[in-house]
């Protein structure tokens, strides 16, 4: 008897699980007759620049006792849940997107402000550390490098800078609360939004939009429908929450073009630093905002102003194609410029003897410093090694810059070693000033604090 009740029991189970097998089935097959119906242009933008956005934390050094979560030098509001202090470390969270398969990363300056400790998630969930290139406070973007790949990531499509339609569908991508790759849709409110800072006008070109940009989105992309970024998504202005604003790309590519020449990555010469404006007329002109002076390209005529139109045989149509190019150059590279009077100039790559950067920073700052090891950060009560410490000052001093303080950053090159000096410096004359940020430990009550100075070093 129990062996039949047992039998009939499989059976219905069994007629059952076939039942639900072919309702599934059913059910799978007008899900996929619907499926195409619900591609809409904002899923298939946000499946393409997915892969191209990535998360960010850091472990940051906080001041002894925090004034505020802000970055003193930003117009912008760091977001209570975007940062979380304990007595001694901040942790950040925050977005970042991909511009070169090799691993380079911009994001908002504020996002790696005064970290000593960058981890960066992919899209597949693999994890990296990332090193700080280039930082530049005020227009709230750094570049990073992401170390140990293999070099095949997807950078992110880009727009032409400016093109841009009041109202058009707009998207954030970013890592709010760290939840991950979270998107949200809203639409170009304005372009063209003025912020002032300290009395001075600092942007007069952000963008705003409705869309929610959440903390921790900050650094991730503001892309339209096709897919392309036309800005990055920066924290919430202050007074004006609820409000989503980002900077655009017109901004971001100047300043990242500044920073990828070869002069900044070896000890090279080739000198022109170039630019993109949208004119007018709606013309996109790419430009030499500048040109170093006794470089291969000054000696050669290129001048500050000259539009550029090829790079070597290729039409050149997009200010980050040429970036790209550039800091990947090294001594004996060439390269063809091309003028819009269509004249074209031959450039090579020369090699610079390297200027002792230690020896520089002692003539013209006064300042003696010398590795951080181990042993030395230990006894210094320093939580991390590398870089360079202060170990020598004149005997009438510098203002707030003492023995044993650690040099982080230099005009807007981080300082990891002597070499990071001589690039720093490299156009720096007698009474120029140069930015410098340093960072020192305090002890109170028996705990070691360490405390960020941002200061003004003047050159000899």
């Amino acid at each position: 008897m129990k062996s039949n009740y047992l039998f009939k029991t499989a059976i219905i189970f069994f007629t059952g699980a076939t039942f639900l097998l072919a309702a599934n089935r059913c059910t799978a097959g007008e899900d996929s007759d619907s499926r195409q119906s619900r591609i809409t242009p904002t899923v298939q933008a946000i499946a393409k620049v997915l892969p191209c956005v990535v998360n960010l934390s850091t472990e940051k050094m906080i001041d002894a006792v925090p004034q505020g979560l802000e970055n003193p030098g930003s117009i912008f509001n760091a977001a209570p849940e975007e940062t979380l202090f304990d007595k001694q470390k901040g942790y950040s969270l925050g977005s970042g997107c991909i511009i070169d398969q090799s691993g380079l990363v911009v994001t908002n300056a504020h996002v790696v402000y005064r970290a000593i400790k960058i981890n960066i998630t992919l899209h597949d969930g693999k994890s990296y550390l990332a090193e700080v290139l280039a930082a530049d406070d005020l227009n709230d973007i750094a570049l990073l490098k992401i170390n140990g790949v293999n070099g095949d990531l997807k950078p992110i499509p880009l727009a032409d800078p400016g093109d841009l339609l009041l109202g058009e569908t707009v998207i954030v991508v970013g890592n709010p609360f760290g939840l991950g790759s979270t998107i949200s849709q809203g639409v170009l409110s304005a372009v063209g939004r003025k912020v002032t800072h300290n009395e001075q006008v600092v942007f007069s070109d952000l963008l705003q939009t409705d869309a929610a940009v959440y903390p921790g989105s900050s650094g991730g992309p503001l892309i339209n429908l096709t897919g392309a970024m036309i800005g990055i998504n920066t924290a919430i202005l202050k007074d004006a929450k609820g409000i989503g604003f980002a900077i655009p790309l017109q901004r971001v590519e100047n300043v990242l073009a500044a920073w990828l020449i070869p002069e900044r990555f070896a000890n090279v010469s080739l000198g022109i630093i170039p630019a993109v404006q949208r004119m007018k007329d709606g013309d996109l002109v790419i430009f030499l905002k500048d040109v170093i002076k006794d470089s291969p390209a000054w000696e050669s005529g290129l001048r500050t102003g000259d539009r550029l139109t090829r790079i070597d045989d290729t039409d050149l149509n997009d200010l980050m194609t040429l970036s790209r190019k550039l800091w990947k150059m090294q001594a004996g590279d060439k390269i063809i410029v091309t003028t819009a009077n269509n004249k074209s100039f031959k450039l090579k790559v020369e090699k610079m003897l390297p200027a002792d950067g230690g020896r520089l920073c002692e003539v013209k700052l006064g300042i003696t410093v010398q590795p951080l090891t181990k042993d030395l950060a230990q006894a210094l009560h320093y939580p991390f090694s590398g870089g360079l410490v202060v170990s020598g000052l004149p005997e009438i001093g510098i203002k707030d810059v003492e023995r044993g303080d650690v040099l982080l950053r230099l005009g807007d090159i981080a300082v990891n070693n002597t070499n990071d000096i001589t690039r720093a410096m490299q156009d720096r004359h007698f009474g120029d000033t140069i930015p410098a940020l340093l960072v020192s430990v305090h002890n109170e009550y028996g705990r070691y604090f360490l405390q960020r100075k941002n200061i003004k070093l003047q050159i000899k």
